[in-house]
């Protein structure tokens, strides 16, 4: 993901450039995350027409931009499930071809246990 060097030097805090965002107010702009990357990233599943890869980011999940830039660039299918416990916070997200067609969230306590358990079990969509 694409940074700006301006940023970059201002620092996390900030305050060392006057007029220039602090690279955290800027990072949780641009990608509404605290930092531009996941960490603990992992392949955790396969196949001939899918991958699932799982990630960790700080305190909340990436913006919708963020993942609907990922579906569009490799023409896909794309579902993105998220969850903080801390912050009671869980969803999900499906998009196609960077557009998103479906969405599901809420309460971490307040979801079925089923749902909480599996990040791979997509709900029914209807019609």
């Amino acid at each position: 993901m694409p940074s700006r060097l301006d940023v970059e030097v201002n620092g996390f805090n900030g305050g060392v450039l006057n007029g220039v965002p602090s690279a955290y107010h800027w990072y949780t702009e641009q990608y509404g995350v605290k930092w531009p990357c996941g960490y603990e990233v992992n392949i955790s599943s396969q196949g001939d027409n899918f991958i699932q890869v799982d990630f960790d980011t700080p305190w909340c999940q990436p913006e919708s931009d963020v993942i609907a830039v990922l579906s569009r660039r490799f023409s896909c299918m794309l579902e993105h499930w998220y969850a903080e416990q801390g912050c009671n916070f869980c969803g999900w997200q499906r998009y196609e071809r960077g557009e998103l067609v479906d969405v599901l969230w809420g309460n971490w306590n307040g979801l079925p246990r089923q749902m909480m358990m599996s990040c791979r079990k997509s709900p029914r969509r209807s019609g």
